[in-house]
């Protein structure tokens, strides 16, 4: 009797064993599986005319994210489709895994990538830098990455903006500029013109005074339809026509120059425009504006006609 009690605690010992072996990381079988969706997803990647639809459907879950530099979370497939199909063509793409691991259905991986995009007229760029993503397995047996974050090693390129605070002897109409000064974070749906279907909006808003104390400057960063965006506003006020202007410089093109008005707690832009040709307006207002945020609102009107929204939302202070 008392062999076979040894004999059961040695089995039972042994099973726990090899289940905490089996537990202790992913089988050399999935972690193959992952490479291979790497590396037939980099050949995809860097093909001479890229189709991202089924790279991001075999790289990707559903609802997956993106987190990087500069920008919101990009979230879902359709908006990380429409963040890569908006960078430059990529002739060479190399990720190096450094680490995967993981337990039963989830994986990390952690590397490294080089990186070489050619921006239109310009020459060919390189990057490098690290990645970290969490990958998850399907009920059909697939790995997909659900997170995926990675930053460049190369220092952020661009212009530097001087700034400052408002100069001390700023007039009541410049100092008024002040109410849009710090972070916000705004938020809604947009579309280019009111033919289009809306598309979210998901930008955040720095604006500081410049370093003469009397103009502000404020920047946008994050996406817009799913694709990433970029702006610089440069606001203003002239005393001898008493009037404020905002002088706005976008990224993937264009510049616009508005006419605003400032009345307590209300901002309107007044800006022209051009839609297939036609000559057209375009307005955006930011209302029931308080410390802690307020509405925007854009409308446009084509050809004299009657004004239509183009867009809507809130934003809120940014924490």
């Amino acid at each position: 009797m008392k062999r076979l009690v040894t004999l059961v605690v040695v089995g039972i010992i042994s099973a726990a064993s090899v289940a905490c072996q089996g537990a202790t990381g992913l089988s050399d079988q999935d972690k193959a599986a992952i490479r291979k969706v790497v590396d037939d997803t980099t050949k995809m990647m860097t093909a001479p005319k890229p189709d991202f639809a089924p790279y991001v459907a075999m790289y990707y879950t559903e609802d997956a994210t993106i987190l990087t530099s500069n920008m919101p979370a990009v979230k879902g497939r359709a908006a990380i489709q429409g963040m890569f199909e908006s960078f430059p063509r990529l002739s060479e793409f190399k990720p190096d895994i450094v680490d995967l691991d993981g337990r039963g259905d989830l994986a990390y991986v952690r590397g490294n990538y080089t990186l070489t995009m050619t921006p239109p007229g310009a020459p060919p760029v390189t990057d490098t830098g690290k990645y970290v993503e969490v990958w998850k397995k399907g009920a059909d047996g697939a790995w997909k990455a659900s997170y995926d974050s990675f930053t460049s090693d190369l220092p952020v390129p661009g212009l530097m903006i001087p700034t400052g605070g408002a100069a001390a002897g700023a007039s009541a109409e410049i100092k008024k500029l002040g109410d849009l000064v710090g972070r916000w974070q705004m938020d809604g749906t947009y579309k280019p013109d009111p033919k289009t279907p809306a598309g979210p909006v998901a930008l955040t808003l720095a604006c500081q005074w410049f370093a003469s104390g009397t103009e502000l400057v404020c920047t946008y960063g994050g996406t817009m339809l799913g694709r990433p965006m970029q702006s610089v506003d440069v606001y203003s006020y002239d005393p001898k026509t008493k009037t404020y202007s905002d002088y706005n410089v976008a990224s993937p093109g264009g510049v616009d120059l508005a006419k605003v008005t400032i009345e307590p707690g209300t901002w309107n832009h007044l800006s022209d425009a051009t839609v297939n040709g036609k000559p057209a307006k375009t307005r955006l207002a930011l209302t029931s504006m308080t410390p802690a945020g307020g509405s925007w609102k854009s409308e446009m009107s084509v050809a004299g006609g009657s004004w239509a929204v183009t867009g809507e939302g809130k934003y809120t202070k940014a924490k």
